[in-house]
């Protein structure tokens, strides 16, 4: 589950405010919309998750050197920030195979939507476009699925721990392996809204990108279903020194603000530009 790339440059107070009305509205999502899409290549539909999420504003310097690290058709954000996720969810489909509980960890930069592309399963209100650096995950199936659409994956440690929802808390997530190996810990507000309140998602559809080996573009829209148990906070990402997330940062360390939350499941589908 995503959230807006405002998070990273709002207030702690009003992204509260904001991320509990959300939650709390009653939109009614819509019915698809239909539009040229490119070839879907593979879909997969998860149910029961749970996510931390951290959003890093980035400075002028490290902003430089993500430029550097995009392919030539993708521009960043005018005010970009990294995204460090980690989410579980208890069980999901791959291309129509069952897998069971799984966790996975991402890292990613906040960028203008390169391509036409919008969800199949919702009307998009506020689309955001992100270029995936690492997508890690515990269980092979995805990971091979990933791997072969395009992106970056490996079958990693990744461990999360939102601690108590009802208090103020540390909330943890780690992951391990070669590609970006990382730890974040946050101090996370108790959840905004009672445990069992949903809401309908709103229209928050990211878009995450990257280019396949033949240099083909790729895309996959995240649509989460069914929102609740919002929390908040600020914490610190910890990476290793040599990996694409400490080039990016010039630092092993960096801070943002951070959202928590649950969705009912979520499909990604994604889809294969031909050219």
């Amino acid at each position: 589950m995503r959230l807006p790339r405002s998070v990273a440059t709002t207030p702690l107070i009003a992204f509260a405010l904001s991320a509990t009305l959300a939650l709390l509205s009653a939109l009614l999502v819509a019915a698809p919309a239909e539009s040229k899409q490119p070839r879907r290549i593979g879909q997969v539909v998860s149910e029961d998750c749970y996510n931390l999420a951290l959003f890093v504003s980035l400075d002028d310097e490290q902003v430089e050197r993500a430029a550097a690290m995009l392919p030539r058709e993708f521009t960043l954000t005018s005010e970009p920030t990294l995204l460090v996720e980690s989410s579980t969810c208890a069980r999901a489909t791959v291309n129509g195979r069952a897998i069971g509980r799984f966790h996975l960890s991402e890292a990613a930069l906040s960028i203008e939507q390169p391509r036409e592309l919008s969800s199949a399963q919702m009307s998009e209100t506020a689309p955001e476009s992100i270029f995936m650096l690492s997508q890690l995950d515990t269980n092979k199936r995805l990971s091979r699925f990933k791997k072969r659409a395009g992106y970056r994956s490996e079958v990693t440690r990744i461990e999360i721990d939102l601690g108590n929802p009802l208090l103020p808390r540390t909330a943890t997530a780690s992951a391990g392996g070669r590609i970006a190996p990382s730890s974040v810990s946050v101090t996370l507000s108790p959840q905004l809204t009672p445990t069992g309140l949903t809401a309908p998602n709103p229209g928050i559809v990211y878009k995450l990108w990257t280019v396949d080996r033949r240099g083909r573009v790729v895309g996959t829209t995240n649509s989460n279903r069914e929102l609740g148990n919002a929390a908040v906070g600020y914490g610190t990402v910890t990476v290793e020194k040599g990996t694409t997330l400490h080039r990016l940062l010039g630092n092993t360390t960096a801070s943002g603000y951070s959202i928590s939350g649950s969705a009912a499941g979520f499909t990604n589908d994604t889809y294969r530009f031909r050219d």
